[in-house]
């Protein structure tokens, strides 16, 4: 909840520690826990809330009731009602009877006023997150957008010291909301942006535009401070401007995937500019380019790619919420499509275009005659049999050119390291009512993939990237090594992020063929490279997934980093060879200390 400095009326020690302890994120649910509160303490709110939203009606069966009530008091589907206001006044009620009830002795007079300024600070935040989601809701009507409103919520262990439970995922009984997330997704025939451009369309300059002023902390003023002293509209006005504002681009997944993350950026920063034109501060606004991997749709389908092609405006309450929404967010593999569907997609776009200017160019009408792709294939005992899963190559080949790392033909099943499930979000920090669980079946061995570049968080005021230097642990730009059928394998400066489990920066991939310590000591690597990099986080451990573009006959590796100071992997594996025959060997690296 906010904590800014509403003048009290009487006792300005309950305001202190009221405001204290809203700021800190503890919860309902904590302070519940840690005050055994007592059941007066929390009907009186309760009842207020109740009486505030009056009593409602079923419109299936046209009947009051005491659950309808609470149902539309705390949890209308209506994008107007006042949920967040009424649960705003509960939570700040209940916490001011609380302090007001320690600092007061347990007197009736301290619990009052801790009541009223609790409650006052409660609605006003309620107020402020109702009224931004209810306006947003009818300017995506007024407009005709395709846009999705989800609230942002913490979980309340989360400065508990209880790690994220079961409960913690499944209940919103145990989150607190601390910003919103909007999706404004491209509608058909209605791009938002010029094609390949980072420059808005007018109409999408116009809804933008309105869009941006819910963000604007002297428009709000105006809004919520109606009947307030100046005092009161100042420390409003200074409580809004704590919050930070995140322009995120994203795109579908065909074309190159570091173009797209170059375009989404673009985009992303044109939308930031326009909300500093339209009042929002500049210190306000972040801007990212996500690129292709955050979907929220399947990018297989014309209607999937649409509404992955979108502008995301993700608003968190102050600093620290914006740092936690930071640490927590993942990649969405549940959309990510195996590395030969988008090249199919990518193929058949690029033979369309092709099409179109040699039609243009010649009065020669089109051949329908499909081409073949040509296959080119060493000649060997091997057979080859596919399958909708994997290709299995029966007999093992490694010509001269390849490292031979003394593996198997690999299957889906023996070339896939058991990454666990694959959070979007970690209990922590959750999207309310979303799934937290993200399917990775589709690239579970690492040349099914591909590397997916996403931009940094950047700052719309110096354009410097938002990120803390902090790292996982053991992934601190440390060396890690393993033997693999004779050949060491060396990766250096393996660096992640704690922010985001994002890659600090590109490794060092160094193979040294038929290796030898006592014989090679100072030898030369056959293979040195600075590969691309993929990482993803599961429950299992981290998953950092090495792409070696088919050099030396090396495909790619996945390596299960330890989340703990173990220096040790829990496993990996080395894919070599190439389409008509793909080998696996395992791979296990530790630590270089």
């Amino acid at each position: 909840m906010f904590g800014y400095n509403y003048p009290p009326p009487h006792d300005s020690e309950i305001k202190q520690q009221l405001v204290h302890q809203q700021a800190s994120w503890s919860g309902l649910a904590a302070f519940s826990h840690q005050f055994k509160l007592s059941p007066r303490i929390v009907a009186t709110p309760l009842l207020l809330c109740l009486a505030l939203q009056g009593c409602a009606t079923n419109p299936e069966t046209g009947k009051s009731s005491i659950g309808e009530t609470f149902k539309q008091t705390f949890n209308s589907d209506d994008p107007c009602a006042n949920n967040a206001r009424n649960i705003g006044i509960l939570g700040g009620t209940i916490l001011g009877g609380i302090i007001g009830s320690q600092v007061g002795d347990g007197k009736a007079t301290g619990i009052l006023l801790g009541i009223g300024i609790g409650g006052a600070l409660g609605a006003f935040i309620g107020s402020e997150v109702d009224n931004r989601q209810c306006a947003l809701s009818k300017i995506g009507k007024e407009y005709g957008l395709d846009m999705q409103v989800t609230p942002l919520a913490v979980s309340t262990e989360a400065t508990t010291g209880k790690e994220g439970t079961e409960a913690t995922t499944k209940s919103a009984e145990n989150t607190q909301k601390v910003g919103l997330s909007v999706s404004v997704v491209d509608v058909d025939g209605k791009p938002q942006f010029n094609s390949g451009s980072g420059d808005l369309q007018a109409d999408a300059k116009q809804h933008f535009s309105e869009i941006a002023k819910q963000y604007s902390a002297s428009e709000q003023v105006v809004l919520i401070g109606q009947g307030k002293t100046e005092h009161e509209k100042k420390a409003i006005f200074n409580e809004l401007r704590k919050k930070r504002i995140l322009l995120i681009g994203h795109t579908d997944d065909t074309g190159n995937s570091k173009a797209n993350a170059h375009l989404s950026e673009r985009r992303a920063k044109e939308v930031a500019r326009l909300f500093k034109s339209m009042g929002v501060e500049e210190g306000q606004l972040f801007y990212q380019g996500a690129g292709e991997t955050m979907p929220i749709a399947d990018n297989a389908t014309t209607e999937g790619r649409a509404k992955n092609r979108r502008v995301e405006i993700v608003d968190l309450t102050n600093d620290d919420a914006f740092k936690l929404y930071l640490q927590n967010k993942r990649a969405k593999t549940e959309y990510y499509r195996p590395v030969d569907a988008v090249e199919a997609k990518n193929n058949a776009d690029t033979s369309i275009n092709t099409r179109q200017a040699e039609t243009a160019t010649s009065n020669k009408s089109p051949s329908n005659k499909k081409e073949q792709p040509v296959v080119v294939t060493k000649k060997s005992d091997q057979k080859i049999t596919t399958s909708k899963d994997a290709a299995v190559v029966k007999n093992k080949y490694t010509p001269p050119s390849w490292i031979d790392f003394g593996g198997l033909p690999a299957t889906r099943e023996n070339a896939a390291v058991n990454v666990g499930e694959v959070a979007s979000e970690k209990p922590k920090f959750a999207f309310i009512s979303t799934a937290q669980a993200s399917d990775m079946r589709h690239i579970s061995v690492c040349n099914m993939d591909r590397p997916r570049d996403s931009g940094a968080v950047k700052s719309l005021k110096d354009g410097k990237t938002y990120a803390t230097n902090e790292h996982l642990p053991s992934l601190n730009g440390r060396s890690w090594k393993d033997t693999v059928g004779g050949n060491l394998v060396v990766l250096n400066r393996v660096a992640v992020l704690r922010d985001g489990a994002t890659l600090a920066n590109a490794p060092e991939l160094k193979v040294y063929a038929n290796y030898n310590a006592s014989k090679n000591r100072n030898a030369k690597p056959d293979l040195a490279i600075a590969p691309a990099v993929n990482i993803y986080q599961g429950s299992n451990g981290l998953l950092y997934r090495v792409f070696a573009q088919g050099n030396q006959g090396l495909q790619c590796m996945d390596v299960l980093m330890p989340l703990d100071n173990s220096g040790v992997a829990k496993g990996g594996k080395v894919v070599y060879g190439n389409k008509e025959n793909v080998l696996v060997a395992d791979f296990k690296p530790v630590m270089v200390r």
